[in-house]
């Protein structure tokens, strides 16, 4: 392995090690930021579908 690939793995790790840390303290702001994901996709889903639908109706009319 050369000193870039290992530099590499090191580093990585320490961003791991940091972002559990991360997840670790800030656990409640982190699911509430998940829910809010959740909630957004369904959002962004629904408007996709209710364009759709109102496409497809107008062309049936």
């Amino acid at each position: 392995m050369d000193k870039l690939g290992l530099g590499m793995l090191l580093i990585g790790i320490v961003c791991i090690i940091a972002g559990a840390y991360g997840i670790y303290y800030f656990l409640d702001e982190c699911i509430e930021f998940i829910k809010g994901g959740i909630g957004l996709a369904f959002l962004g889903g629904g408007l996709g579908l209710a364009f759709l639908g109102a496409i497809l109706v107008k062309d049936e009319c």
